[in-house]
């Protein structure tokens, strides 16, 4: 959903953040179609949970800025478990020794696997992002705008919008689960 001040991204299921119009991108936004589109999928960071406000903070300028071209699955939603030591440990069913999967772990190996799956999407999804904004701030640049000037009449449109429309609160254990999964505890 996108409104005056910044756009409203899906999270989760049931929980929204906002995502606040300075967020969107280096160089001056005037309103946030220049950047997102309503029902684009995006990659962004999460830089505040405010649980007493009820509020989630979100940072597609900062989820650029982090981006790397080689690929971390850690960095993309699957989570890395590591022993006292420091040592990585492996999924159960992985023989490390061999570099593969024991028989009769089948299951644990397509849940592994379609984790992966989703973590490369998602390193994928964030790499175009990352092209199609150097590519909006160097035609921005070659035209001399420090930010481009809305014609679309999309900053009226999203004035207009039902209160409805301007987000959602997550419940308290809905934001508690979310800033639980994020510190690496899921």
């Amino acid at each position: 959903k996108l409104v005056p001040f910044g756009a409203f991204v899906r999270v989760e299921e049931g929980i929204e953040g906002l995502v606040h119009i300075s967020e969107l991108a280096e160089r001056h936004v005037e309103v946030p179609d220049q950047i997102v589109n309503v029902g684009e999928e995006v990659m962004v960071k999460v830089i505040d949970i405010d649980l007493e406000r009820r509020r989630i903070s979100l940072s597609l300028k900062q989820a650029d800025e982090d981006f790397t071209e080689e690929f971390d699955p850690s960095k993309y939603g699957m989570a890395d478990s590591y022993d006292e030591q420091g040592n990585y440990i492996f999924p159960e069913g992985f023989d490390p020794e061999t570099n593969e999967w024991l028989e009769g772990f089948d299951e644990q190996r397509e849940a592994w696997e379609a984790r992966y799956a989703e973590s490369e999407r998602r390193h994928r999804l964030h790499a175009a992002q990352i092209e199609r904004h150097r590519a909006a701030a160097a035609e921005a640049a070659a035209n001399g705008e420090g930010g481009y000037s809305s014609e679309s009449g999309a900053e009226t449109k999203a004035a207009e919008a039902p209160a409805e429309d301007a987000g959602t609160l997550a419940s308290d254990e809905q934001l508690a689960a979310l800033r639980e999964k994020l510190a690496g505890g899921e």
